[in-house]
């Protein structure tokens, strides 16, 4: 078998280094170049926050339980690098329209009130932002509590995505010297909600026209420990109470036996 001149053996080598230097600064792009992911569970597709603006739903019902899905367009950007005690403003996506009357129309403003952020930090931190959603006021003025579905927002990956991250960075400590250096100092995601992002928000309260107007009925409050049960049924006293007094009974007389029976 004859030998390979030096030349080539060299040649060789440097094209294998070359490979590997290649493939290992495209692993290197792929896991620096994921992108901040959006909020998990109260983003809509934004498919949808695209489409242009629905139409007046038919109003044949004459309230809005509690616990309805509203949606709203973000006006501004919540991201975990910025402040908290901000207010961020919303629309309403969709109009409410109660028993013919429009209790809230297309565009109605909202806040989004941002209470706590986290930026990302090194060691694959990732960042997070807490928001609260305030009141909506209708066009009568009335003010409809809203509920946060999920206030606590941070980046999520999907099962191919954590793969595909976990399989660059198998291949970089393969194939980097101190790769293991990267996994320390790379910093973890941002949260970005850019404008025209829709969430989802629920009603905390009912809407019922009342005397021809649309009236805001908040659920009871719910009752502590320390609080009387309020039962359907009166429960009898455990002792007699005191000033009771006993009923006198008035017994008819007693028809008197016969010899024979009428």
């Amino acid at each position: 078998m004859p030998l390979l001149p030096p030349k080539s053996k060299k040649k060789r080598a440097k094209l294998a280094r070359a490979a590997i230097a290649a493939l290992a600064a495209i692993c290197a792009a792929v896991s620096m170049s994921a992108s901040p992911q959006t909020a998990r569970a109260i983003v809509v597709p934004r498919s949808l926050s695209t489409a242009g603006p629905p139409a007046e739903p038919s109003a044949t019902k004459n309230d809005l339980p509690p616990s309805s899905s509203l949606f709203f367009v973000l006006d501004g950007e919540i991201s975990s690098r910025g402040q908290a005690g901000t207010l961020v403003q919303a629309h309403l996506r969709d109009p409410i329209v109660i028993g013919g009357m429009t209790a809230a129309p297309v565009g109605t403003l909202m806040q989004v009130r941002i209470v706590r952020t986290q930026g990302a930090q090194m060691a694959n931190v990732d960042g997070s932002v807490d928001i609260y959603f305030e009141p909506l006021t209708l066009t009568n003025g009335r003010q409809l509590p809203l509920v946060t579905p999920v206030g606590h927002i941070d980046p999520h990956l999907t099962a191919g995505q954590a793969s595909t991250r976990g399989v660059t960075d198998t291949v970089g400590d393969i194939f980097i010297p101190y790769h293991y250096l990267y996994h320390i100092l790379r910093k973890g995601m941002e949260v970005d909600l850019r404008p025209g992002t829709v969430l989802r928000a629920r009603t905390g309260a009912e809407l019922r026209i009342a005397a021809g107007s649309i009236v805001v009925i908040t659920p009871p409050a719910l009752a502590g420990a320390a609080d009387a049960p309020s039962a359907a049924i009166k429960i009898a006293p455990v002792a007699t109470p005191p000033g009771f007094v006993p009923p006198t009974p008035k017994p008819s007389p007693s028809v008197l036996p016969t010899a024979q029976p009428s």
